[in-house]
């Protein structure tokens, strides 16, 4: 149990960097996707179109980001 909550957080950390990294003027980019609905908790990697790997489709959704 620990270490899912251990891997969730990481994930969320790298979400955040990379969406202040390339922000609204990344083309990856996409704000219809942004939402603010929880996410499951399965964390089974999701390679985002940035190239950074998030824990699932919806938590990079949540940060605008599409699949590759």
């Amino acid at each position: 149990m620990t270490m899912k909550i251990v891997l969730a957080l990481a994930f969320v950390l790298i979400s955040l960097i990379a969406c202040n990294k390339y922000g609204e003027d990344h083309p990856c980019y996409d704000e219809t996707l942004v939402h603010q609905n929880a996410c499951t908790t399965d964390c089974e990697g999701f390679e985002g179109c940035d190239g950074i790997i998030y824990c699932n489709e919806c938590e990079a959704a949540k940060q605008g980001i599409s699949a590759k």
